[in-house]
């Protein structure tokens, strides 16, 4: 499953400190983002309309095995897990390969294991589902650690660095349009008519994001700048490079405030939406989400000109305080349905502004050659905090109740909020 947030190796010169140049790239127009830019989010555009619909679809076939929400959050636990334990090892790899022949390559990973769930929801009976699901869900989540790295590499290929902002604003939009809005009102449709078509029409989609990734210039392969011993004892281990990355964003303060309040964030939120399906009814899930990613929506469209009026540095800290009261709000005043979708767009309405003005940030402070392991060093921090949030999640559920993670969960962030305050004066907008 991929949710973009995007740059390039390509962009840099055939120096000590970079890697070749592109082989070719299409001329922008003046203060255009190019075509290879609409080609780039076109396909980002149908591969998560696709991953919309499977984000809504699995559940739902999930649900069909069993109502115990252990079990359920076992799935976003397996899910989620490859962000903790590979995702340095991908930032690294990304790093050290040409970007699009990647980014290729680990969607047709993700295709193949979306076939592999439409198989097994044609035999809904069969004992051993739920474990199949579970082992596919990890290896989904393993070329989603790859894409994800392959994209932050493949995005300033295309994109000059003034026009970033712009561009991820663009990527969000179209996350919160198609991911969010209309794929899982379209998976729950078609899971409604056939619990297989969801599942198809995400392997569609990853094929035709292949084909035209296929189309964009090449990068060639970076190549890792060594210092000291190291650049004369040739290719260094994927090990030092995944290292280098850790170390650089574990030494850059504001980076690594806003990679744990990231999270925190993630921890909070996953503990919620890891049994969200038996908290609103399977009959609602759908729906919902759709009607929670409006925020999102309206997030993205105003990113630029809000983060260009605020600042980064007052965005961020308004969406750190006002996501954590909407979590515990969902807790305490749901499972009404209008309740928690507004409750869940306003969350989506922050996350939106909140990334555009996050990612634009690490794309301008981290040295070109080392943004796929910073990055990915982000994600294994951010993202790896999910499958502890929905294992912390589910065991909560169980004990106490359904509304119990999300105030245990808007709670914890909360207190992530207040600990920030002072590093993230350090941001220069």
């Amino acid at each position: 499953m991929t949710t973009v947030s995007l740059r390039s190796d390509a962009s840099r010169s055939d120096s000590p400190h970079g890697s070749p140049a592109p082989i070719r790239r299409r001329d922008r127009s003046p203060g255009g983002l190019g075509r290879d830019w609409h080609v780039l989010f076109t396909a980002s555009a149908v591969s998560v309309l696709g991953d919309g619909a499977f984000v809504a679809a699995l559940p739902l076939l999930a649900a069909g095995y069993t109502r115990d929400p252990r079990l359920i959050s076992g799935l976003t636990v397996t899910g989620t897990l490859p962000w903790l334990v590979f995702s340095l090892q991908a930032g690294a790899i990304a790093d050290r390969s040409e970007t699009r022949r990647l980014s290729i390559r680990a969607q047709g990973w993700q295709l193949l294991c979306v076939l592999a769930v439409g198989l097994l929801a044609m035999d809904r009976g069969a004992g051993w589902g739920l474990a199949a699901l579970y082992v596919l869900a990890f290896a989904l989540g393993m070329a989603a650690a790859l894409a994800k790295s392959a994209s932050q590499p493949l995005l300033t290929s295309v994109v000059p660095r003034e026009r970033l902002i712009s561009a991820n604003g663009q990527l969000y939009t179209a996350q919160s349009v198609a991911k969010d809005f209309v794929g899982p009102a379209l998976g729950a449709a078609l899971f409604a008519l056939t619990p297989t078509l969801p599942f198809w029409a995400d392997a569609v989609t990853f094929a035709v994001s292949m084909v035209l990734i296929a189309r964009l210039p090449r990068t060639g392969a970076p190549r890792v700048v060594q210092s000291g011993a190291a650049a004369g004892a040739g290719r260094r281990s994927l090990r030092a490079d995944v290292k280098e990355g850790l170390t650089w964003l574990a030494h850059h303060r504001l980076l690594r405030t806003t990679t744990m309040l990231s999270a925190a964030a993630n921890f909070g939120s996953t503990m919620g939406a890891a049994t969200l399906v038996l908290y609103v009814g399977t009959h609602r899930y759908g729906v919902l989400l759709s009607i929670a990613a409006i925020g999102g929506i309206v997030g993205g469209l105003t990113s630029r000109a809000v983060v260009a009026r605020l600042g980064g540095r007052v965005v961020v800290r308004l969406c750190s305080s006002v996501t954590p009261l909407a979590g515990i709000g969902i807790g305490v005043f749901g499972p009404n349905l209008f309740v928690v979708g507004v409750l869940l767009g306003i969350g989506s309405l922050s996350a939106s502004l909140w990334n555009v003005a996050v990612v634009t940030q690490r794309q301008r402070l981290v040295p070109p050659h080392l943004l796929g392991r910073v990055s990915s060093a982000g994600i294994m921090v951010t993202w790896g905090a999910q499958p502890l949030g929905a294992l912390s999640g589910g065991l909560i559920a169980a004990w106490f109740g359904l509304a119990a993670p999300w105030v245990i969960g808007g709670v914890l962030r909360m207190i992530a909020s207040v600990l920030a305050i002072r590093p993230l004066r350090e941001w220069q907008d």
